[in-house]
């Protein structure tokens, strides 16, 4: 996870973002990356 995170972080990068309030989401083939803003952490969740 740790070697994989940068490379799709630098990936997504390029791609354009859906923002919605305390969370981004990034497309990526059939999968939505949704990071969100909880407190004083990040959550990621995945749907497919």
């Amino acid at each position: 996870f740790r070697k994989e995170l940068p490379l799709m972080l630098e990936k997504l990068q390029k791609r354009k973002s859906l923002m919605q309030e305390n969370s981004i989401s990034y497309p990526c083939g059939n999968k939505v990356f949704i990071f969100k803003d909880a407190g004083d952490k990040f959550e990621l969740e995945i749907k497919d």
